[in-house]
């Protein structure tokens, strides 16, 4: 949304049922939208998603999400005070227009950095550990938002008149192109590009494992088969040894007695090299799992902010050069509305995160089971199930001997 400033009311006031609306979307945004800030920022605040760079950018996106939840208040208060933010004075309408756009900044390079930083942890996982560290994130946003604030300060300063409005046609062109191309079409770009790249791998992956599965099925089903042989040789054996006579039974075990001698020496080295496949097997498992969680959480966030994206600018072009917006009431409020879909992006995050995301609902069940039993990490899956198994075979325990005792009270009460 290119937010260059009016003085113009954005509501007329003389439609209170349009004013009630706006206000009480902005109330329930306010309400929900802070709240889910909150709880996105405690989900990433573990240390171990801290130390993480997915993590810590995912964190900086939730304190995005509340100063954008904040710039909505303009809106609120031209709504229901008919105070326009931008006309209280040029300082204060360059401030505004400078903190709007910071915002549109990080908001969409933000995301450029979380699909790179996934695409190159996937398609390059060694580079990853040096590369994709959160100290380098830190410098790249520092570097990138302190860039786009020299930009909108130069241009707050040589291109807003005193009734923050544009100076002059140039102005106006550099603003619309520097917004389309900066905020829009090269974030995006490049947000498409990492995220396909990293579903076409995690595919790719995904298809090797199951081969690499299928494929180790098949060997410890041709390894298996000789000891299965051999074991029936050996009953055989142990027939023949038990009804002959004594030297075909000294025949049959020196017979046995080598073979068992190398099933003492190969049992262990395939095994071994059973459990080594089995344990590469489940750690490529695992990653692909992970991957896939992360391209879906990834997408969540990044399909609504491109849709919403296109869509307001085209509003915001409607409402800058169309006659027909500035004649309709109804036009207008309207694309009151569609604006709002930016600020319903920051609001409803938290929410569509743990509805579709299954890696952000345990990392968030983690969190409120740290913060309710005093920091304890929760246990693990098969933590959990072992002790639901050790808790059951205990009460099957004391059914047993429970049971005992009462048969053993019925049997001294027959023998009085």
């Amino acid at each position: 949304m290119n937010n260059t400033t009016s003085v113009t009311s954005l509501i007329p006031v003389h439609i209170p049922g349009l004013r009630f609306l706006i206000a009480f979307s902005c109330v329930i945004l306010y309400l929900f939208g802070y709240t889910g800030c909150l709880l996105s920022i405690i989900t990433f605040s573990s240390r171990k998603l801290r130390h993480h760079s997915t993590g810590f950018l995912f964190l900086i996106m939730a304190f995005v999400d509340i100063f954008n939840l904040f710039a909505s208040l303009q809106y609120f208060l031209d709504v229901i005070y008919q105070i326009n933010v931008f006309a209280i004075s040029i300082h204060w309408c360059r401030f505004f227009t400078i903190f709007n756009y910071e915002l549109y900044f990080g908001f969409s390079w933000i995301f450029v950095f979380i699909s790179v930083d996934r695409w190159i942890k996937v398609e390059w996982p060694t580079r990853s550990q040096r590369l994709c560290t959160r100290t380098n994130f830190i410098y790249l946003c520092l570097f990138t938002l302190l860039c786009s604030l020299v930009q909108n300060i130069f241009y707050t300063f040589l291109c807003i008149d005193d009734k923050c409005g544009q100076k002059n046609l140039t102005c106006e062109i550099f603003i619309h192109v520097i917004y389309i191309i900066l905020y829009m079409t090269v974030p995006i770009a490049i947000i498409l590009i990492s995220i396909s790249r990293t579903c076409l791998i995690t595919i790719n992956l995904k298809k090797r494992i199951r081969r690499s599965t299928s494929s180790s099925d098949q060997q410890q089903q041709q390894q298996q088969q000789p000891l299965t042989d051999l074991s029936t040789s050996l009953q055989l054996e142990s027939v023949v040894r038990c009804h002959s006579t004594t030297i075909t039974s000294r025949l049959s075990s020196s017979f046995v007695s080598s073979p068992s001698s190398t099933t003492t020496n190969t049992n262990p080295t395939s095994s071994q090299h059973l459990n080594k496949s089995n344990r590469i097997a489940y750690s490529n498992r695992r990653r692909s799992r992970m991957d896939a969680q992360m391209v879906i959480l990834i997408s969540i966030n990044v399909a609504p902010f491109i849709l919403v994206h296109i869509i307001t600018e085209i509003a915001y072009l409607f409402e800058k050069y169309s006659s027909f917006v500035d004649q309709s009431t109804v036009a207008r409020s309207i694309i009151i509305l569609i604006y709002l879909l930016w600020y319903l992006i920051s609001a409803s995050r938290f929410y569509t995160n743990c509805l579709l995301s299954r890696i952000y609902r345990e990392e968030f069940r983690n969190r409120l089971y740290m913060l309710r039993h005093g920091c304890k990490p929760r246990p693990s899956v098969s933590e959990r199930r072992s002790s639901r198994r050790k808790s059951s075979r205990f009460f099957i325990g004391s059914l047993v001997i429970g049971g005992e005792s009462t048969t053993m009270n019925m049997k001294s009460i027959a023998m009085l």
